[in-house]
């Protein structure tokens, strides 16, 4: 693993430890719950194994592995049996008298399989949406400065507003309260968890990246065990975390270019049959696009370049639209300098990327999984940029309409089995997003610029083109979004022409409020994030992650297994247990 997380897994792995002679349990973690069938590996480990022998069993039986070092080893284990599982290690050493033998060091680790599908279930499709970085203040935000109140009431709702299960997900990560994106999707793909920066592995005690134990994502468990096959969407580059946890198997989310190659190896074997997103540079560095056109891929590069593709019913797709990370609809539309968007004017919206996504996987007789990402909610909030941020959350809840649209073509047409669950949720918040009143315009640049209670009244709001993005995004009387989860910024609350990062780091190795951002204009606001530069990483110039919970929201058979709160590691077994029995 790379070495800038080496600190913290030393300490995560620390209590997973048994008995006093070292032997510590890396894989699976505490806690773990897998699908009957789904593989993952095991793996333990002693601080001196000179002279000693392993000796491990499942349930009481012994379990075939291999020694690698101090590490035993056992490759993509998987249980059928529903149930509580118990492994136990052992470390014995020979003794001198003839076959006597004595235990060194031991250790037990339990994990629970649960059966899937269950009696009932009638899907065989499931779409789900991730808004990255959303919360709940987010979704108010978007539906206030679209429809605005009349008579205290709302004029309208988001496509989101009106899915019948309404809940809230708990995001913690193997590793911290706060979870990143990476950690935050392995929930969503695998039903485990694991550290920040990790997908598809459990964290280790090395700097070798290629030896965390691993476990097998829900597209390939789909695909090996049902024929299913999945679509993955996004506005980010699709080596970035949330795409990237659903087939990828590395412990630091930043080696883009290993991504990129797992996409292409993982691809046939897992039944991913649609990339859509961003990431040309990154897919073409080296040049992964021909193999990919050998696997049978259509390209294309553009939103016309799609639609015409579209007309040939292909039956696999890889999608590239911008570089890196696609550009939020406030740019693609010139709400802002015009220029941002660069060479790739022609970008897709999230709802076109989920219309082709869906026309293609449709024509798989087994069914299918499609993960639909709204990556810029969080990419723009980290950059404490409202309205590109919110531009994003409409984006999202377009493509949402594609989805509910196709949900109830499948879930009312009579037969019982083609149904469709759609999910959406988000890996975490970003932000620590508040909404306390509305701009005053005629005290700009003070501190009472923000009304609060009744002095403003409500924020003015508007969509007369029935577009799904306000008209206007600097009204007079604005609602204010403060992000409270950020260092020390200025903020007028008004939208900025070019996104704009809200601190920098100062020859003192500390961060302050950058004043190319509203410093003439705006107000200091004094942020709650470190400001210590670090030997080694990225400055903390940008608005943080939160631990709050995130929306959960659902329709669907299936739906139901997601009231209340839950954790983030229960979407992977609702959308299993949901599916309609193999045929």
């Amino acid at each position: 693993m790379g070495r800038r997380l080496l600190w913290a897994l030393v300490w995560l792995v620390t209590p997973f430890s048994a008995l006093s002679a070292g032997l510590t349990v890396l894989s699976p973690p505490p806690r773990t719950t897998v699908a009957a069938g789904q593989r993952f590996d095991v793996q333990a480990e002693a601080e001196n194994t000179a002279g000693l022998f392993w000796e491990v069993t499942l349930d009481g039986q012994p379990l075939a592995g291999e020694v690698k070092g101090n590490r035993f080893v056992a490759k993509a284990l998987s249980v059928e049996k529903p149930g509580t599982h118990v492994l136990e290690f052992r470390l014995l050493q020979k003794l001198g008298k003839k076959g006597q033998t004595q235990v060194v060091a031991s250790a037990r680790q339990e994990f629970e399989a649960k059966a899937w599908p269950q009696g009932g279930g009638r899907v065989r499709h499931v779409i789900l949406f991730v808004g990255d970085g959303f919360g709940f203040a987010h979704r108010t935000a978007a539906r206030a400065f679209l429809y605005g109140f009349e008579g205290g009431k709302s004029r309208g709702f988001l496509a989101m507003d009106t899915l019948p299960v309404q809940s809230a997900m708990v995001t913690a990560s193997l590793s911290g309260f706060v979870t990143d994106s990476a950690a935050g999707a392995h929930a969503f793909a695998t039903g485990t968890k694991t550290a920040n920066g990790m997908m598809g592995v459990f964290p280790d005690t090395t700097e070798d990246d290629a030896d965390n134990p691993t476990v097998e994502t829900l597209p390939c468990l789909l695909f090996r065990t049902r024929g299913v096959v999945s679509g993955l969407v996004s506005t980010a580059d699709l080596t970035d975390a949330t795409p990237a946890a659903f087939v990828a198997h590395v412990a630091d989310r930043g080696e883009a270019s290993r991504i990129a190659r797992q996409f292409l190896e993982e691809a046939e074997p897992c039944g991913v049959r649609v990339l859509l997103g961003g990431g040309k540079k990154t897919f073409s560095s080296p040049d992964l696009l021909p193999f990919f056109a050998a696997q049978g891929f259509s390209q294309v590069f553009s939103a016309s370049e799609l639609e015409t593709t579209l007309q040939a019913r292909p039956r696999k797709l890889l999608g590239l639209f911008a570089d890196r990370h696609m550009n939020s609809p406030f740019d693609i539309q010139k709400r802002g300098d015009a220029s941002v968007v660069g060479g790739y004017p022609d970008q897709p919206s999230l709802s076109a990327m989920t219309r082709a996504a869906l026309q293609v996987l449709q024509e798989n007789p087994a069914g299918f999984f499609l993960m639909v990402e709204g990556a810029l909610i969080d990419k723009q909030a980290h950059m404490l940029d409202a309205e590109r941020m919110l531009w994003e959350v409409y984006n999202l809840d377009q493509a949402l309409k594609v989805a509910l649209e196709f949900a109830e073509k499948t879930n009312s047409d009579g037969d019982p089995t083609n149904d469709t669950l759609v999910i959406l949720t988000a890996d975490h918040e970003t932000g620590g997003l508040v909404l306390p009143g509305v701009t005053d315009p005629s005290r700009m640049g003070t501190r009472d610029q923000v009304g609060t209670y009744d002095r403003m009244g409500f924020p003015e709001a508007a969509d007369a083109n029935g577009d799904g993005y306000p008209d206007n995004p600097d009204p007079e009387k604005k609602l204010v979004l403060h992000f409270g989860g950020a260092p020390d910024h200025f903020d007028d609350f008004r939208s900025q022409p070019r996104p704009v990062a809200p601190a920098k780091a100062g020859d003192d190795r500390k961060v302050h409020a950058n004043p190319e951002k509203d410093g003439q204009t705006g107000v200091l606001y004094t942020g709650v994030s470190e400001v210590t530069v670090p030997e080694h990483g990225y400055a903390p110039d940008r608005g943080v992650h939160t631990g709050v919970d995130v929306p959960l929201l659902a329709l669907g058979p299936g739906s139901e297994r997601l009231t209340g709160v839950r954790d983030n590691t229960e979407i992977f077994f609702a959308i299993l247990q949901a599916l309609a029995p193999k045929p």
